[in-house]
C-alpha cells in the first residue's frame, strides 16, 4: 500500500464485511489493522506456519466484527505463501474464506505457476462449500467472454480459472443473469476481456487483462459485481478493486 491513505478511503467507502487482499506486505497489514474499518484481521505474515520464508507480498483476510475467523493450514510450502484460507463463521452460517495471489508468467514464478494453480485445485475440491475466493490470478492470458475460448499460460490454470471447475467466477454468474449488459460489453471487446483489472506491457503499448476476480462456490447469488480500475489506480494500486455483492445459502 504505498498511498494507505487514499486505499483505505477507497476501501471504506464501500462498505464491504469481507475484504481480500493480495500480494501485500506488513506495512499494509498494519494499515488495514489500524485503520479498525474491520474487526479481524488475518494475514500469511503473521500465521506461523507462513514465516518460513520470506516473501515480498503475502495475503490478507478482514471481516467486519460479525464474524468469526478460524485459519486453515495450507500443508503444500507454495499455497502457504500466496494463499490464505480460513473458516468464517456467522451465526450458524459456516463459510471458507480463500485469498490467493498465482506466481506471474516471468521470471521465477514462471516454473512455480504449474504447481500452484495443481495443488489450489485440489485443495478447493476437498474443502466442503460455500466457498468465496478472491483471486489476483496473473492470468487468463485471454479472458474470452466464451471461456471455451479463454487462453491459458498452462493449462494447469484451467483447473481454477475454466470451466467447470469448483468454483465459478463471479463476474460470468452475473453476466449469465445480465445477457444485455454482456452483449453490450462483447460490442466494446470482442474477444475480451470481460473487465477491465490489470494492464500488462509497457506504457503506450500495454493489454488490458483480467487478472483479478472473485470466485464462488454453486448456490451462492451473485446480485452485482464491479471492476474499479481507474479508482484503484487513481489509490495508488496496480491492479482494480474487485467488489461483488453476494448471497450467501
Amino acid at each position: 500500500m504505498p498511498q494507505p491513505v487514499d486505499q483505505l478511503r477507497l476501501l471504506a467507502h464501500q462498505h464491504a464485511d469481507i475484504l481480500l487482499l493480495q500480494d501485500v506486505g506488513p506495512s499494509a497489514v498494519r494499515s488495514v489493522a489500524d485503520s479498525r474499518l474491520w474487526g479481524h484481521v488475518i494475514d500469511t505474515w503473521s500465521l506461523p506456519y507462513s514465516s518460513q520464508v520470506a516473501r515480498r507480498g503475502g495475503c490478507l483476510i478482514a471481516t467486519t466484527d460479525d464474524w468469526q475467523l478460524t485459519p486453515l493450514p495450507a500443508h503444500d510450502s507454495l499455497l502457504a505463501h500466496r494463499s490464505l484460507a480460513v473458516t468464517a463463521t456467522f451465526g450458524e452460517a459456516a463459510l471458507t474464506i480463500f485469498s490467493c495471489y498465482a506466481p506471474t508468467n516471468t521470471g521465477p514464478g514462471r516454473k512455480e505457476r504449474s504447481a500452484y494453480f495443481s495443488a489450489l485445485a485440489d485443495l478447493l475440491s476437498a474443502i466442503p462449500a460455500p466457498v468465496v475466493l478472491g483471486m489476483d490470478a496473473n492470468g487468463p492470458r485471454v479472458d474470452h467472454p466464451d471461456i471455451a475460448q479463454s487462453r491459458w499460460w498452462t493449462q494447469e490454470e484451467a483447473l481454477v480459472l475454466g470451466g467447470g471447475t469448483t468454483t465459478v467466477d463471479a463476474l460470468r454468474l452475473w453476466y449469465a443473469d445480465h445477457p444485455a449488459e454482456l452483449k453490450r460489453q462483447i460490442r466494446y471487446s470482442l474477444n475480451g476481456p470481460l473487465a477491465d483489472s490489470y494492464h500488462r506491457g509497457r506504457k503506450g503499448n500495454y493489454l488490458r487483462c483480467r487478472y483479478d476476480n472473485i470466485r464462488v462456490s454453486p448456490g451462492i447469488n451473485v446480485t452485482d459485481v464491479y471492476y474499479l480500475y481507474n479508482e484503484a489506480v487513481q489509490a495508488g494500486s496496480d491492479h482494480a478493486l474487485v467488489v461483488a455483492d453476494l448471497l450467501l445459502p
